[in-house]
């Protein structure tokens, strides 16, 4: 976005575009931070009722986080 089109969408809206995008990679993030604890509770859960080995549980707990951090990474590009 060129300086005019960023001082007419602030002049439009009162709003800065830089402060606008912040705002929705904050709440991108928690939602991604929520569904990544509910995953991570759903695993250890399963574990706990001998549903899942240590073996999955590690397995899926490695794989969850590896979505989280890729996630992030495309929120925050």
């Amino acid at each position: 976005m060129n300086p005019s089109m960023a001082a007419a969408f602030e002049v439009g809206s009162g709003l800065a575009p830089s402060a606008l995008k912040t705002m929705i990679q904050l709440i991108a993030l928690g939602v991604i931070l929520i569904v990544f604890a509910w995953v991570i509770t759903q695993i250890f859960y399963a574990y706990q009722s001998n549903r899942a080995t240590v073996g999955e549980a590690v397995g899926s707990s490695v794989k969850a986080t590896v979505i989280l951090c890729l996630l992030v990474t495309v929120v925050f590009w």
